[in-house]
């Protein structure tokens, strides 16, 4: 194991730029430094590699992961198209792990060829769902295991439900809350699900390219029920404009002997 794990940082400013600060958080990192930046952006790489504080700079991640060979990288845009290729350029190059911007991809085949070349080359990915390394969720975890909450029935999580309410609420704020329930319920082994748009079924010709790089959404109303490995019952739920204050964005779980209410972040 290094003493230090050398960081390569891959961003594209205007379509997606640098994520949630998956450039700036190695900086908090004491075992890690950043030595490159890849931005296709000739003005973004400039302003990144200020920002990172590193001289090297590359308007191709394929150069910089060829030049630098990295330990660790960042796959930082937020948006989604280019995930694909970017996390399989890592995972060929022999990079040891890659933290991965949300959503992961665009598609159920776009992952199953990321997981193929990670397995390949013994990458690890670790996604930016943050609340997984809360403190908070190490007490829940332990409510629900030491019989504190007793029998796990239900985990009801809901997204954001501004503007994105329905599918593209799903697609990129639905990750974090559907991470949460799979992580205290267990893996899903059935799904149903509605979807409406406008209050009715949505059907074939709703369905479009999503914002951002997304891949295929539809709905601005979306209902699912999971029936999950422990026994309970995940549901999800977004409607388009049906945010409210305090915000209902996170999870409640529902036991024999408590409820808890659980934000994310």
């Amino acid at each position: 194991m290094p003493s230090t794990y050398r960081v390569a940082v891959i961003g594209s400013t205007g379509q997606g730029n640098y994520g949630h600060g998956l450039d700036m958080v190695w900086k908090n990192l004491p075992q890690c430094e950043v030595v490159a930046v890849a931005d296709d952006h000739p003005d973004g790489l400039a302003n990144a590699k200020m920002r990172l504080g590193v001289q090297q700079g590359f308007e191709s991640y394929h150069s910089m992961l060829e030049a630098v060979q990295p330990d660790l990288v960042s796959v930082a845009p937020r948006w989604t198209h280019q995930h694909r290729d970017m996390v399989i350029a890592a995972a060929r190059a022999g990079v040891k792990g890659i933290y991965l911007e949300k959503p992961v991809c665009r598609s159920l085949e776009e992952a199953d060829e990321m997981l193929e070349e990670c397995r390949k080359s013994q990458t690890k990915v670790a996604v930016a769902h943050q609340t997984r390394y809360s403190p908070i969720l190490k007490v829940v975890y332990g409510m629900i295991h030491d019989g504190t909450l007793g029998d796990l029935l239900e985990i009801h999580a809901r997204g954001k439900e501004d503007h994105r309410g329905g599918g593209e609420d799903l697609w990129v704020l639905g990750t974090h809350v559907l991470n949460l329930m799979q992580f205290l319920g267990g893996g899903p082994q059935w799904c149903t699900s509605m979807i409406l748009q406008q209050g009715q079924l949505a059907g074939p010709g709703d369905i479009h390219p999503g914002n951002e790089g997304l891949g295929p959404i539809a709905g601005d109303a979306i209902q699912a029920h999971f029936a999950l490995e422990s026994g309970a019952i995940g549901r999800w739920s977004s409607i388009r404009d049906a945010a409210a204050q305090p915000s209902r964005f996170g999870i409640t779980l529902k036991g024999s002997r408590g409820l808890i209410t659980m934000g994310t972040g």
